[in-house]
Order: structure tokens, then C-alpha cells, then sequence
């Protein structure tokens, strides 16, 4: 039996990136939607950014899936990048094949944990051993906080910038899981 503190696992996120023949017809505003499929089904929460480039990008459609062990083999479920490409056309007909050239699909991996907090801190039991993860699709964004907070406590043993008593994989405490 493989004891662990914690899990991490992979939510494969969906993106596509679009040019669009006229992109000075789009706005410079980023949306945070709400879409309903025609079809019925449950809502999902797609997100759309102009980029200053003139390109579109497009993501949403995340599941939960075995993450590979070759990143080679990262693809994207065709379902999911046509549901984007619905998104797409019905946010502005600008969007819509024909009107935008499709310049990538894609798909990556957002590390998750169960409490949809991420890990960070000094791993109980194991001196010297620390971790930093679990940030979701927020990674990017706190990263350099991250960094930042995890070489003030591996050098000083504490964080200064960052209370980091939340993050702990401590909070996990005696739970288990076999593997």
C-alpha cells in the first residue's frame, strides 16, 4: 500500500486561438461567460482574451484525466475545441469560421487538489523536503509569490510576504489514500 499526504491530479484545460480577418472589429475586453449549450447540458464556463496581437484566445472545457507521461501525447478532445469554436461564433460573428482563421488547438494540464487549495510548504515528517503546488489555473499568476514565499522559508524558515499557514500539506493531516 503507497501512502501519500496529499493528491495532485490533472484537469486537462481545452484553448484555441483565433485570428480574425478584421481584428480591429474586436474590443479589447476580456469575458468571463456563462454559456448554456443550445443542446441543453450543464453550464460551462468559457473565457475569452483579445490579445494586443490582434489574435483571440479562447479556453474552458477542462476534465479530469490521466495526466500522460509523455508530453507528446497532451491532445485535445476534438468534443471540447468544437464546443470553444461554438463559443467563438456565437460571442462575435467576427469569430466565426470564415471570418477567423484558426491558428491553434490545444490542450494542457492544471495540477489540482482535492481542497482546490494549493500545497505549499515543508512536507511533515520529511526535514528538508518541501513542495509547491496544486495552483490550478492560477499558476502563472502566483507563481512568483510562491517562489518568493518558498525561498524565505526554506532559507529563513518562515514567509514573510506570505502567511503561508492556510497552504500547508500539514492540513492534510492523517488522511491516506492507496495507490
Amino acid at each position: 500500500m503507497l501512502r501519500s499526504l496529499f493528491r495532485v491530479y490533472g484537469v486537462r484545460a481545452h484553448s484555441i486561438v483565433l485570428e480574425p480577418k478584421e481584428p480591429d472589429a474586436i474590443t479589447p475586453h476580456a469575458l468571463f461567460l456563462s454559456y448554456y449549450p443550445a443542446q441543453g447540458g450543464r453550464p460551462m464556463d468559457p473565457e475569452v482574451y483579445p490579445r494586443p496581437t490582434g489574435e483571440v484566445y479562447l479556453c474552458g472545457m477542462s476534465s479530469e484525466v490521466e495526466v500522460p507521461e509523455d508530453p507528446e501525447q497532451i491532445v485535445g478532445d476534438p468534443e471540447s475545441l468544437q464546443v470553444l469554436k461554438r463559443v467563438a461564433r456565437n460571442v462575435s460573428s467576427h469569430l466565426a469560421e470564415g471570418e477567423a482563421r484558426l491558428k491553434a488547438e490545444q490542450a494542457c494540464f492544471l495540477p489540482c487538489t482535492d481542497d482546490s487549495i494549493p500545497v505549499i510548504g515543508e512536507i511533515p515528517g520529511v526535514k528538508g523536503c518541501y513542495v509547491a503546488t496544486g495552483h490550478n489555473c492560477w499558476g502563472i499568476l502566483n507563481g512568483p509569490a510562491t517562489g518568493a514565499a518558498m525561498a524565505e522559508l526554506i532559507v529563513d524558515g518562515q514567509s514573510s510576504i506570505v502567511d503561508l499557514t492556510r497552504f500547508s500539506p500539514a492540513r492534510f493531516g492523517g488522511r491516506s489514500r492507496k495507490g
